[in-house]
């Protein structure tokens, strides 16, 4: 791939470059979508606020910059796919897929920049109410995979959304990491800490959720390099992360948030935790704190059990943000 294919960002594909007027109606690897059709969905299903088929020929857009591997027609139901590699700026690659679509505007070996028009939205083989099926994916597969394991679903795809809201265009280079062992990251005394080779960076700590009470938390605090608006990243290993109701507290300039994560929902993946005003002022200080305190109780049953994971958290310079306009 060339150079001008480089992702240097991600839009949505519907209603770009922030989804105006979608919804996703079924995300990735969701259980209620497993109990009803009996198979882990692969993406996230966008659908227009109109409902039904309202949106039924409106235009799908490239995710980012990339090159068009495959684009065809596909049976029994999917109808037509676009699929779409992308080099990340790392080298790395990822694909997006577009399915179910009405017709495709691009053919194998187009160069496509993100937010051109790849097609339109469309009904599969006619079998389905208007709909696009859109996925990210994390290894080359076959454009119209299906059938997986909920354990493959969650290595090889990513969660769409939150994959773009950690790659969205205007990310500024500068980011800083605080491991879960670094001396700006601390951990209450316990003796219910436990460690795990898994994670970013080969490593990571865990304990079991607790319903009402804490004795397991940690608190990032990173050395930021200037005042701005950051995004805020939590790392989500592979084990060791099955709580559902992790409560991830954001102390910034402007006050403290918590965004709850469903970690058992990711796979090795950065989780965003959301945008935050941050200043490097000693007394605004910026922290995330997490603690095994969930709501989920610790049963004497083993398998029962939840565990959290505390893993690395990134702090991402936005750019184009004045830092007195934070």
């Amino acid at each position: 791939m060339s150079n001008g294919t480089t992702a240097d960002g991600f839009n949505f594909p519907c209603g770009p470059p922030d989804g105006a007027g979608y919804y996703v109606a079924a995300g990735l690897a969701e259980q209620a979508y497993y109990d009803r059709f009996n198979a882990w969905h692969t993406g996230e299903d966008w659908n227009g606020l109109g409902g039904g088929d309202s949106d039924l020929g409106d235009p799908v857009h490239a995710t980012a910059n990339g090159q068009v591997i495959a684009s065809d027609y596909y049976t029994p139901s999917w109808g037509n796919i676009v699929l779409v590699q992308h080099q990340m700026p790392d080298g790395d690659n990822v694909w997006s897929q577009y399915a179910h679509l009405r017709e495709r505007k691009v053919a194998v070996g187009d160069n496509v920049a993100r937010g051109q028009r790849l097609g339109t939205l469309g009904k599969g083989h006619g079998s389905y109410p208007a709909h696009l099926h859109f996925e990210i994916r994390r290894r080359q597969l076959e454009p119209d995979t299906w059938g997986l394991s909920r354990a493959q679903v969650l290595a090889w795809y990513a969660h769409p959304t939150e994959f773009i809201k950690t790659h969205r265009p205007g990310m500024v280079r500068v980011q800083v990491t605080v491991e879960e062992d670094d001396e700006e990251c601390t951990r209450s005394e316990s003796k219910y800490w436990y460690e795990s080779t898994t994670g970013q960076g080969g490593h990571s700590y865990w304990t079991y959720t607790m319903a009402t009470k804490e004795d397991c938390c940690a608190e990032w605090r990173p050395e930021l390099p200037a005042t701005g608006l950051y995004e805020v990243r939590a790392f989500i290993p592979s084990v060791y992360a099955t709580s559902r109701q992790a409560r991830y507290q954001i102390t910034h300039r402007r006050g403290t948030d918590v965004a709850i994560v469903d970690q058992s929902r990711y796979f090795d993946q950065w989780a965003s935790l959301g945008r935050y005003a941050f200043s490097i002022s000693p007394t605004m200080p910026s922290v995330v704190r997490l603690s095994d305190q969930t709501g989920e109780p610790f049963t004497r049953h083993k398998a029962g059990r939840k565990q959290i994971a505390f893993d690395a958290v990134r702090f991402v310079r936005v750019k184009g943000v004045r830092d007195e306009d934070v």
